[in-house]
């Protein structure tokens, strides 16, 4: 429910609304995890996976692309954590 904030205004909720999808539905289904380009939508620079309110899809679908995510880092498909570019440039460790 919205609530009036300090400035008078309308908040409707206390998150962005979720980015639009830039995969259909079906692509989502017929996904296996041999389909790393596909997978590397889901994934940061830094290896991480993307929630939902950033990638736009929903539970069940976020769910299914985890362990799809999951399944290719153990087959060596996806990388478990990459490299910051910050430690290579600077030679820090």
């Amino acid at each position: 429910m919205a609530q009036q904030g300090r400035s008078g205004k309308f908040k409707s909720s206390k998150y962005e609304a979720p980015k639009q999808r830039r995969i259909t539905k079906q692509q989502i289904e017929q996904a296996t995890y041999k389909d790393v380009k596909l997978l590397e939508k889901f994934v940061s620079d830094r290896g991480k996976i993307r929630s939902s309110l950033i990638t736009g899809i929903t539970k069940q679908e976020q769910a299914k692309v985890a362990r799809l995510v999951k399944i290719a880092r153990e087959l060596a498909l996806l990388p478990y954590v990459t490299t910051s570019t910050y430690k290579q440039s600077y030679n820090r460790r």
